[in-house]
């Protein structure tokens, strides 16, 4: 190489060759392409046929490895519960106490329905019953609710929105109605709806756990009424019923707050007993003595008692029949009967996913989504039975979930073994369940109530963030007034809100005006503007805002490698940018945007051949070109006559000849003389 062609190597040309040939539109952008308009029909077709399909080789494969499963469940479940009998012992006491404190629940929730006392017993057995067999929480307790309840009674009161049928007619119009909510919630099971739950935050599942603590809590506040217009309890109407004071029925009041209380104390201190207390539910212990002190105590000694189940309603019936409801022949209860059923279904999908998440909290287990679909199906399950049965339906129940799994329950036997009782209770047992006093199952559900609130909810009004709190007020008081639906829907929408408006703030940029080379040519003054954050609807006023057309140069780049274009408000942001400076006769160009966001704005883009000019130009840094060439000019000259040493090897003195080097090796190997210690030397001489 010639001294002079190195030298105009080495000099610097900051100007790029002007012949650089400017890249093609189509031939960088030809990949996207806007899709037909009706392209979206097959495509959808074909997404609905392979979901079909899949669906279908699932429940093949299902139907078809049934029996072996069922056998080695079965199989499995007697080896282990025969290896452990405590287990088995404790599953099977704790699901006969969960269906004692059903009962006077069933009860008091079938009256808020307007349903008769058997509809929701036997509601509580198929529900328990069948979710504890087909559920995905082992343990998880459910029955006649009250969340559905409140909406039930819409349907079934005599001034609701039936009120043009009869009470037998509404009647068979809410069963029918359970049927489709079972249908819907098996639906969500299939479609995986589960999954949404984890847009539910956590101020909502706060609001939720604090709603249905009041609820329950409210529920019981029946326990201080008395009423002698009628001769059971549930028969009198709310006008009829009177409150226990300390004025008129002083004594009676007194017991049933000693009742309240002593049930109370020994929920809170009998699982700290030495060996027994881990045996024997404290809840099933409460009920005994209270039951004890309530007939030798109250009735022998003093002479007054309290209220016990037989003076509140008859449990006795026959056993379930199948009768299948008739179906509603006008439009106007059938639009009625499906708008329930939707309502009711999303109402116990909701409540029993979030106790299934409760649960799981209990007992510090991983939460999966098959389990909670897996839920919504046994829940549909249940609910598409309770509709051919007469029975009023049901869903998941937190309080009777927690005293199963605060009594040691881990498995399906006590679930299962629940509905099992309550059916004995019903049938056999009922008059051992009649002497139970209301008051001590009262004070069961008040430890239940306890223990469902969330208690740091004070702490978060008073010293979190004004959102949280608003959120959980919220959530909280629409679920005690209206259902829990209604509240956890409010608080995702609130917290959407709250989290679109602080993301909204998020966008920055960073302006620096600099020469740059643009298609191989060099632009002067260009306003380089790097995009950092979300782009969407809350965000984009102030995007917009950020630049200020008649003050900017010619050129603007936009450069979005860390940003995100999120919704078409921010398409037509960007869009309605460039039409501004177009019409000021400049120009912007768009560079880095992410591959996900480039479809997007293809798509959804006003002008797509003017969209793909701003996004195919060659842009680079001047500097950063600058440098690139002074390191390809060092690289090309290395190993030059006239190139100075870069590092101590280059230097001349260091080069070896590898070959010449290895022959020496080997001359000074031939010529080494054959070296012995002395003494070894002497002795072979």
């Amino acid at each position: 190489m010639s001294c002079c062609a190195k030298q105009k190597k080495e000099t610097p040309d900051p100007t790029p060759n002007p012949s650089f040939e400017e890249p093609s539109i189509h031939e960088d952008y030809k990949d996207f392409e806007r899709d037909p308009f009706f392209a979206f029909i097959p495509q959808l077709g074909r997404w609905a046929g392979g979901i079909v399909t899949n669906e279908l080789e699932l429940a093949t494969k299902g139907i078809v490895s049934a029996p072996s499963f069922t056998s080695k469940f079965l199989k499995g479940s007697y080896a282990f519960y025969r290896a452990n009998p405590n287990i088995l012992f404790r599953e099977i006491l704790s699901g006969f106490t969960v269906a004692i404190m059903q009962v006077p629940e069933s009860i008091a929730f079938s009256f808020v329905a307007g349903v008769p006392p058997l509809s929701g017993l036997q509601a509580t057995w198929w529900m328990a019953f069948i979710t504890g067999i087909f559920g995905g929480k082992p343990g998880m307790i459910s029955g006649a609710a009250g969340a559905l309840a409140v909406v039930v009674t819409r349907l079934t009161a005599s001034d609701g929105v039936l009120s043009y049928l009869t009470t037998d007619e509404r009647l068979n119009v809410l069963y029918m109605t359970m049927f489709v909510c079972g249908i819907f919630q098996i639906g969500f099971a299939w479609f995986r709806l589960a999954k949404l739950v984890r847009l539910i935050p956590e101020t909502g599942m706060i609001g939720f756990m604090n709603g249905l603590a009041i609820i329950i809590f409210m529920a019981q506040l029946p326990a201080f009424q008395y009423c002698t217009a009628e001769p059971l309890f549930v028969q009198c109407t709310v006008e009829q019923r009177q409150w226990l004071t300390f004025s008129g029925q002083p004594l009676e009041l007194s017991l049933v707050l000693v009742h309240v209380v002593c049930c109370m104390a020994i929920m809170k201190f009998w699982p700290k007993t030495p060996k027994v207390g881990k045996w024997i539910p404290a809840s099933l212990v409460a009920l005994l003595v209270g039951t004890l002190i309530e007939w030798t105590l109250f009735r022998m000694a003093i002479g007054q008692g309290t209220r016990v189940v037989e003076e509140t309603a008859t449990i006795q019936g026959d056993p379930p029949k199948f009768d299948w409801p008739t179906i509603p022949n006008d439009s106007q209860t059938i639009s009625t009967m499906l708008s329930f059923a939707i309502q009711l279904a999303a109402i116990g999908a909701v409540e029993s996913v979030l106790t299934l998440q409760a649960c799981n909290e209990i007992t510090d287990t991983v939460p999966k989504i098959s389990d909670s679909n897996q839920e919504c199906f046994a829940q549909g399950l249940a609910n598409l039975v309770c509709g051919l049965f007469r029975a009023m339906g049901g869903d998941a129940m937190i309080g009777q979930s927690t005293i199963n799994i605060m009594n040691g329950a881990r498995h399906r036997v006590s679930s299962t073994m629940s509905g099992v009782f309550m059916l004995l209770f019903t049938l056999i047992l009922s008059p051992f369940i009649s002497l139970l006093p209301i008051a001590t199952l009262t004070g069961v559900l008040f430890m239940v109530v306890l223990s469902t609130f969330q208690w740091k909810t004070f702490i978060i009004l008073r010293y979190g963030r004004l959102s949280d709190s608003a959120a959980i007020v919220l959530v909280t008081v629409v679920a005690v007034f209206t259902n829990l639906a209604i509240a956890i829907a409010a608080g995702i929408i609130l917290s959407a809100l709250v989290h679109a408006w602080d993301s909204g703030a998020h966008v920055e940029t960073d302006v620096v005006v600099k020469d740059m080379i643009i298609n191989g040519k060099r632009v002067n003054d260009v306003k380089y503007v790097h995009v950092r954050g979300s782009i969407f609807f809350s965000s984009t006023r102030k995007f917009i805002n950020m630049f200020n057309i008649a003050e900017d140069p010619k050129t603007v780049i936009l450069d979005f490698k860390d940003a995100l274009i999120i919704d078409h408000s921010a398409v037509a942001a960007i869009q309605g940018l460039s039409h501004r400076y177009a019409l000021a006769g400049k120009r912007i160009i768009i560079m880095n945007i992410q591959q996900k966001c480039i479809g997007r704005m293809q798509r959804t883009h006003g002008d797509k051949e003017k969209f793909h000019t701003q996004m195919s130009h060659h842009v680079a840094d001047l500097e950063s070109q600058r440098r690139e060439e002074e390191e390809e000019r060092e690289t090309n000259v290395i190993g030059s006559p006239s190139s100075e040493p870069k590092d101590l090897q280059n230097l001349k003195m260091f080069e070896t000849d590898v070959d010449g080097m290895d022959a020496e090796l080997n001359k000074l190997i031939d010529n080494s003389a054959d070296v012995q210690e002395v003494d070894s030397a002497k002795r072979s001489c």
